[in-house]
């Protein structure tokens, strides 16, 4: 039997997947437009932390976001920014470099990640921006 307290971790691990998706979602948009418009890299991209109030930019080349993109439990955020995501369990470290730090998503995390992936993966193409 789960106690309140696992309860309420497993309930900060599914936010924190689900806040993470949004981000990706409004990043899919965004790369959508800069390829339409031949922007050059490094393009700037929202940080895909799990505070839903992040406005940080996180710059990243067209290249890079797609490899980030191969692995669906896999998220990018400027640094510091992943520490929440760490300290609840929800992810692991798995590369850094000087403009953002890129982590996977375990357990519960990890299974919302996949299954909002799948979604957008079988929707429509994101749409560009104005």
């Amino acid at each position: 039997m789960r106690n309140a307290c696992g309860v309420a971790d497993e309930l900060t691990k599914l936010r924190i997947a689900e806040n993470e998706s949004r981000f990706r979602l409004a990043n899919e948009q965004i790369e959508a437009t800069a390829e339409r418009m031949g922007m050059l890299d490094p393009i700037p991209f929202i940080c895909e932390c799990p505070d839903e109030e992040c406005s940080e930019i996180a710059r990243l080349s067209l290249d890079e976001y797609e490899d980030v993109r191969q692995h669906p439990e896999r998220f990018f955020t400027v640094h510091g920014h992943e520490e929440l995501a760490l300290r609840a369990g929800a992810g692991t470290e798995v590369a850094s470099n000087d403009r953002y730090v890129l982590v996977d998503k375990v357990g519960i995390a990890g299974d919302v990640a996949r299954e909002r992936y799948e979604d957008l993966s079988g929707a429509e193409p994101p749409q560009e921006l104005p």
